[in-house]
This record gives C-alpha cells, structure tokens and sequence, in this order.
C-alpha cells in the first residue's frame, strides 16, 4: 500500500504539467458577460457567472484564442502561452454590427436577456435561468414573483402578492429554494414546514436566479420539483451607484405605496478589494376581501355532507413593510486565490387588521371577530468562502455559513382576538333544516356561486346592541429557525475533456416552535359587554366589501368594534376591567398547551463525486453519486387521556434518521452549433416537515384548523427521468421542448376531516404516507426578439411557455368497513402552467405585457369523505404590465401594474360551482425613476 502512495505521489508532477489561460469577458460597458464560449483550436471553455475562464492546455507556444457571444463581435487574440501560464485581464466585447447588437446596446432588457440565454445554453445540466437587469424589467417586487416567468413555475399569493413558489406544477414543499446554493431558513406563523416564505427576500437583491430542474450531485438533493438557487449581487468590477425610487397605489385598500433601493459598489486596492452594499425598501398596504364556506362533509347521510355548516366574510387590510440590507466584501491575493464574505438581512413586517362575519346556520349563530396584530419575520444570512487554484489542475473552494429565520407578533408581542356573538334564525333551509347550494339541496332551496347569503331572519337581525363578547384570544407565537454549515469542495482537470469534482457539506439545522393560546370566556365571571356597550367605527369602508361580485352582503353587515379597543380587552387590565374567565391559558407544561412546544435537531452528512467527461466535441456525460445521511431528533409533548378523564403529559424524543442514496447521470448532446439535446436520470427526496412529525395535537382558531402529526412519516423519494431539446435561433430567442417523469415512493399528503367543537367546525389534518404514485409532464417554450424585421418591428419580441404536468396516487379508504382504494392525482398539483409575455423595446422606450396562468390542483384530499369532497384550488389567470423611458444614459423612468384584470383566487369543493373560499385583490401599481450615476 505505501508503495503505492509512493509510485502515484511520484506521478504528480507529470500529471501537474499544463498551463492555463484566464481572463474576464466583459461588455464596453463594463458588464460581465457568463456564458462565453472560449476557443483554443478544439479545446473550449465558458466564462462563469463572474465572466472569468480558465482553459488548460498541454502544450507551450503561440495560440490563437477566440472569444464567441451571441450578440457582440466575435473577438480573436495571438499570445503566447509559458510554462507560467497566461492571464490576459478584462477582455471587452464590441456589439455585432446588425440589428441585434443595435437592440443589446440601447435596449433595457435585451442584454439581460442574452446572458440568461448564453448561460442556459452552456449549461451542462437541464436549467433555466433570470438575470438582474430582467428581473428589474418586470413589475415584481418580491423573489416569488421574479421568477414566475420561468418555464415551469408557478406561485401563490397572499392578498395578492406572490408568497411560495412551485416549479413544474408539483407541490411547493418539494423544490428548493436556495440562497447562494444554501437551502433558506423557513419560520412563519401559518406554517411550521420547509416551505419558504418568499416575500420576505426584496427582488433587487437578487444577481441570478437558476432553476436547476434536474439536479447534479453538488447540488443539495431534498428538490424532487427543482432547485431555485437564487444568488445576490457580488462586487462590481468598477464603481457603481444605482438609485431607484417609486410610488404607487393599491386599489383594494385605497392606500399608497412607497418603494425605493440603493446599490453602490467599487474596487479599491487595484482592484485586488471589491465591496458592494445595496439597501431596499417597500412599503404598501395590501388588502383582500374573501368569503368562505365550509361543508359537514363528515356527516354519514350522503345528502347532508353538502350541506353548508356556516359562512364566512373576511375583510382583511395589512400595511406591509420590506426591508433589505445585503453586503458583499471578495479579496483577490492573487489570480489563484480569493476569499469573500457575503451578508444579508431582511425584515417582512405585516401588520394585520382583520374583520370576519361567521354564519352557522346549524347552531342558529351568528359571530363578528376583529382582531389585529403585527406579523414580523426575519432572515439573516451570511457566509465566508474562498477559492484556490494550486495549479492548473486542482482547484478548491470553501464556505462556512450561518442563517437564521424567526417569526414573532410585535407591538403587542401577542395577537389579540375578539369574537362577539348572537342567536338568529335563518330563512331559505331545506325542509331537514339544513343550509344548500341549490345544486345540492333536496327540494331545489338554496343559492349559487357568488351569490351565497345568510338569509338572516327579519326578526333576528344583527345588532350591535344584541351582539355580546363571547371571548377573547391571545395568541403568542415564535418559530425560528437555524442553520450552521460548512461546505468542501475539489475540482481535479486532468485535461480539457475531463473534469473530477468530489466534497462535503454538514448542515446543523435548529427548528423551535412555540403556539401557545389563551382564551378568556365572557359572561360566566360577569355580564358580557355587548358591542354597542364597548364602541364601533364604521364598517365597510375605503371601497366597501366584495364591490365585485355586486355587494351582496351589505344588509348583514355592521359597524364594529375599534381594533384599538380589540387590544385593550386583551390587555391584563381589559381582561380584568370586563371579568373574562381564563378558560384556557397554555403552557410548555399543561394539558392544553404541552402539544404546542416543539423542537427539532436536524444534522445532514452530505458527500459525493461526480464526472464530467467530454467524450467528443458533441457530446458530453456527468454522472456521479450524492449521499445524505440524515439525523434527525424531534423533542416534544405528548398528551394522553387516563382512564379516569384526567390528563397526563409527556416529555418525548425520538429519532427518524434516515439515508439518501442518490445517483445522478446526465448527458449533454451538441447536435448543431444551435441544437442541444439534454437527457438527465437522477434520483431526489423531500423531506418530512418537523411540524408533522410532532405527535401531539395543535389547534388554531384563528383558521380554524387542528394540526395532528405523526412520527412514523417517512420522507418521499422519486427517480427522476428528464429530456429536453433545445434550438437557438442565433439572435435574442430559443424554442426548447422536454418530458419528464417521476416514480415516487412514500409520498406525503395531507389527510383532512373535520371536528365540531363546541358548535364550531374546525377542518382537521393530519399527514399521512402514501406507498406508490407516479408524476409525468412534458413542457415546451419559446423566447423571440424578431429583431431580423425591418424599421419599427425589429423591436417586438415574445416570450411564452407551457407546462403540462399529470400524477396518479391511490387513497385508500373504509366504506362500511370495505377497503376503496380511491384513484387521486397528487396533492398540490397543477396540470397547466402558461406564461405569455409580449414586449416591444427601442433605444428609449420599453413596454412589456405578461400574462400568468395557472391551472387547478388538488388542494387537500378528505380521505373519509371520498373524492367528490376533495377541495381543489380553481384556476387563475393574471395579467401585469410593466414599461420605461430612458431619459438619457443614466436616468430611467419606469411605471408597472399588477393583476390589471383583477383575477380573484378560487378554491372549490368537489365541483367548481361550490364553492369553498374566493377572494379579490384588484390592481396596484407604482411609477417612479431608477438612475444609474456610475
């Protein structure tokens, strides 16, 4: 064995024998330009996402090497290579002497447009990609929203704005959402799972997204849908200085908006020291009005699980506020080595004001709850890298990195709610009582979609002076998150045709959730306060409420308490001052509350190797193994009932460790100088949230929901089979065309029922394991500036793209003790994603329509009831508009507008006539100026 050592050490300066050439490719401007094709002869290289290269060469002497671009001159250089090797500095590129170089040189757009294009094409794995320039283009303020243009994602909103981003249609916990290659930190208050909360990471902090749809082994492998890498701004190569501000307006809450960021950066120390500091902000007020509808779906008698149990108004009004700051520091020793730090921080503050009508008609109820509170999330991220060139064939890099994401209520630290309530009759039941649609109700009685009313009773209406408190709930939440990382990577090149990477990643990941409530009870301590007794304001207001389906609830609705008071009733001395009786009040230590405090220990033990092997000049294969053992260990509470009713708490700890093997093989084919041809197996997984795996039970009366984990869940794993043509058009364009397919195993989904608590229905979920389902789609794209035209149409351009995606999975379930095994697509799966954006642009003028759809999914499966009681989400279509005049070189005016249709967001029950939840937003916009000083 130490012969053997010996022998192959002995080796090393024969193998360590070749020079190299590098360089940076840069526009005249100055832009660095990733995805360049580098020619020495038949050896080729790309520039990275820096614009730098590195081409080996075995031999000494004078070369001839050439630089290609689409979009700028073709650039050729004699030099003469040494056993030292060569670097040839910052290389400029001229634009082409046609139209298209013309467009890339005073178009606003274009030039981004071409470096998503080179480096997509050069790529060796199935990837799409959005540079900065395009992302600032587009009227999306958030990182969800930049990259719903992509090929094959999609997003979701929140009163309005794009919140969780899905790629290919699958559910949004399995893509990764990385942050300069790390997975982000997720914590909120609605989720306790791996879903990221994209609204809280500003759009201008973002240099490149790439959406990696099949992965390589150095890439993390819990991304079974893709991986979202979205990377922030580095150094620029010369003192740079852009301003952007903006103001705008919402037309649902009737209220203004603010946006404006800064970026400066330069090089010092003879350009060995870059820096760059940006800061963002954007402040708005976002508004929904919302109804929903909740069906006794549990009930045995087939007729009546159609019968509606209540209805809800919700009017929702939230001042929202985006902070940003990122910072980024690189030192170059020389051209081997280089060390950087990177650092980011992002502040999401949504300040929620809340009024919600209940209608049960079951308990002959009705209830009004205000409530208020301040939601405030933040992320903090930040990293210490470095890369080393010790010769021309061994390469390293490094990084260390930590991240943290924390939610909480602020200003109060708590989120008080106040319900009040009255008894009333209703009008317009069937004859068994009951509450219908008219497609469901036994005699014909009942309403339809949009037009579903209370039918109050005339001698029963709602006042407010009838109208009493009934309770008062706090809610004091946390949820944060942790991550610790560090990260190894080698590269070996042995020769231009042959490239050896193999490295490491630990990742400690920290997970603390606290949910606990306190409700107050009124009129047992004392008489009830009605709300006439406490004081109103009045209500609707600014727009009035559901304006777009014609206002039908006007006659129901009434003014309402002050949210100032909401926050004094919750308050020691309003609980006191109104003697509320603590019904219940949690803690980490009693029956209530144990169930609510949880943690979870997350340490992942990441290796691979791969190889990167140019088998000719046409065709190219990387294949290699990832490996991730994961130990994972939940600590929580478990709540029994003895025999005797009393309860009993329990500390628990338990270990749901597990290995990922995960072998990947991709193959690159360069069938034409613009035709590529990509085939990819590879094999991923998602991860089982630490909210499910918590044993006990967590309610929420805010949404009505109760939470059941379970321990015993497994991770969902899937072999992934991709191909994917693409053709280049030669100019600003491509047509790309693919498949794929996804065998799954022990796929995760929610199971939802229903529990009636006192008189309330709470929907209830628990997640359950799956054994087999499949998932297959093929998708196809175009992207073309006609830029070949003459006069005024070279400057159109359109870009449009299609996603179809189908999945089958059996649930089983028990009808009269009979195993059914119901046939089901995938949860949280859309079979049709669209994009279509048509654009013109000259030398000063920039105009783009963007239109986004996305098609219906299954949103949660009711495995009792059966599949015609299954909730879908309905299909939405929303259109954007952006444009910009540039004044000069340097100063740019610009004006974007969001959902011009005003597109509401559906969700349905069985069928898309009944309906379950609809809410509007309507259009917000803002103009402003962005200024390039330097």
């Amino acid at each position: 064995m130490k012969r053997t050592l010996l022998f192959l050490i002995s080796l090393m300066p024969f193998f360590l024998q070749a020079q190299q050439i590098t360089g940076t490719v840069t526009s005249m401007t100055d832009e660095v330009l990733p995805g360049a094709t580098i020619q020495v002869g038949k050896l080729t290289a790309q520039t990275n996402l820096d614009g730098k290269f590195t081409l080996i060469l075995k031999e000494k002497g004078p070369v001839r090497l050439a630089i290609l671009y689409t979009g700028y001159q073709a650039f050729a250089l004699d030099t003469l290579v040494s056993g030292e090797g060569v670097h040839l500095g910052i290389i400029k590129l001229q634009p082409s002497n046609n139209s298209l170089g013309e467009v890339v040189v005073v178009g606003s757009s274009a030039g981004s447009q071409l470096k998503a294009l080179n480096i997509k094409k050069t790529a060796n794995a199935i990837m799409e990609v959005l540079a900065a320039d395009a992302i600032g283009k587009l009227p999306d303020r958030n990182a969800a929203e930049a990259v719903q243009r992509i090929q094959g994602v999609s997003i979701e909103r929140d009163q309005g704005e794009g919140r969780y981003v899905s790629v290919r249609g699958t559910p949004i916990q399995w893509s990764a959402s990385l942050l300069n290659g790390n997975r982000l930190p997720s914590a909120s208050l609605d989720y306790a799972d791996r879903r990221i909360q994209m609204d809280i990471f500003p759009s201008e902090m973002i240099q490149y997204v790439q959406l990696s749809k099949a992965i390589t082994p150095d890439m993390e492998g819990d991304a079974i849908g893709g991986s979202i890498n979205f990377i922030t701004k580095a150094a620029p190569l010369k003192r740079t200085l852009h301003i952007n501000a903006a103001g705008g307006y919402n037309g649902q809450s009737q209220r203004g908006s603010y946006n404006s960021s800064i970026l400066f950066g330069d090089r010092v120390a003879q350009g060995k020291l870059g820096y760059i500091l940006s800061a963002v902000i954007w402040d708005r007020t976002a508004a929904q009005d919302r109804y929903n509808l909740n069906y006794d779906f549990s009930n045995s008698n087939a007729t009546q699980a159609f019968s509606i149990t209540d209805l809800q108004l919700r009017d929702y009004i939230a001042r929202r506020r985006t902070l940003g700051f990122n910072g980024g520091l690189e030192y170059a020793f020389n051209e081997r080595h280089k060390i950087m730090a990177k650092g980011l921080y992002s502040e999401y503050m949504d300040a929620q004001r809340v009024r919600e009508n209940y209608f049960y008609f079951n308990t002959k109820t009705a209830t009004i709850t205000t409530r208020a509170a301040d939601y405030h999330t933040s992320l903090y991220s930040g990293e210490l890298s470095g890369q080393s060139s010790f010769s021309e064939r061994f390469g390293l890099d490094w990084a260390l990195s930590m991240d943290k994401s924390a939610f909480k209520f602020k200003d109060p630290d708590y989120y008080p709610m106040a319900t009040f309530s009255q008894k009333v009759d209703y009008d317009g039941l069937a004859p068994d009582g009951k509450k219908y649609l008219a497609m469901d109700s036994p005699d014909g009685t009942g309403d339809y979609i949009d037009h579903i009313l209370p039918h109050l009773a005339s001698t029963t209406a709602i006042s407010a002076e009838v109208m009493k408190l009934t309770q008062v709930v706090n809610i004091r939440s946390k949820n944060q998150e942790r991550n610790k990382r560090v990260g190894v990577n080698l590269k070996y090149t042995p020769s231009n045709s042959l490239i050896i990477k193999f490295g490491g990643k630990f990742i400690h990941k920290d997970k603390q959730v606290e949910n606990p409530y306190s409700i107050y009870v009124a009129g047992i301590s004392g008489a009830a306060p009605t709300l006439a007794s406490l004081g109103t304001e009045p209500y609707p207001y600014r727009g009035g409420f559901l304006t777009e389906i014609g206002s039908p609830y006007n006659n129901v609705l009434i003014d309402q308490v002050a949210m100032a008071s909401v926050r004094q009733l919750a308050s020691p001395e309003g609980i006191a001052e109104n003697k509320l009786y603590p019904f219940r009040v949690d803690s980490a230590g009693n029956a209530s509350g144990a169930a609510n405090y949880y943690s979870g220990k997350e340490n992942v033990y990441a290796i691979y190797g791969s190889a990167e092997f140019k088998l000719t000049e046409r065709l190219t294969i990387i294949g290699g193994i990832r490996n991730e053992y994961n130990k994972v260990t939940f600590s929580g509470n478990k709540v029994s009932t003895l025999a005797d009713k009393s309860t009993k708490v329990e500390a628990i700890n338990q270990d749901n460790s597990y290995n990922a093997f995960l072998p990947m093989l991709h193959v690159k084919i360069n069938a034409t100088k613009n035709d590529i041809i990509r085939l990819a197996f590879t094999r991923s997984f998602t991860r089982p949230d630490f909210g499910s795996l918590n044993p006990g039970t967590t309610q929420d009366d805010i949404n009505r929901v109760i939470t059941r984990g379970n321990p015993k869940l497994k991770p969902t794993f899937a072999s992934n089979f991709d191909f994917m043509t693409e053709h280049y058009f030669g100019g600003i364009g491509m047509f790309s065309a693919g498949a794929f397919y996804k065998k799954l195993s022990n796929l995760i989904y929610s199971n939802q029922s229903t529990q009636d608590i006192d008189g309330i229905l709470f929907n209830v979920n628990e997640p359950e394991n799956l054994q087999n389902a499949w998932l297959l789609g093929f998708e196809a794209g175009i992207s073309k500036r006609f830029t070949e035209l003459p006069g005024i149409w070279k400057g159109f351009g359109v870009d449009a793209n299609y996603t179809y995606t189908d999945s089958k999975a059996k649930v089983p379930r028990f009808d009269k003790g009979k195993l059914i095994e119901d046939e089901s697509v995938i949860p949280k799966q859309a079979k049709h994603l669209f994009n279509l954006s048509l654009i013109y642009e000259n030398s000063k003028f920039m105009a783009r329509i963007a239109g986004n759809y996305k098609g219906k999914y299954l949103d949660a499966i009711r495995q009792v009831a059966g599949p015609e009681h299954y909730r879908w989400y309905s299909n939405n279509f929303s259109v954007d508009f952006s444009s910009s005049y540039s004044i000069n070189s340097k100063f740019r005016l610009f004006a974007e507008l969001n959902n011009i249709t005003g597109a509401p967001v559906r969700y349905y029950h069985g069928v898309y006539d009944r309906a379950e939840q609809a809410e509007w937003y309507s259009v917000r916009g803002q103009v402003g100026i962005s200024a390039k000083l330097f």
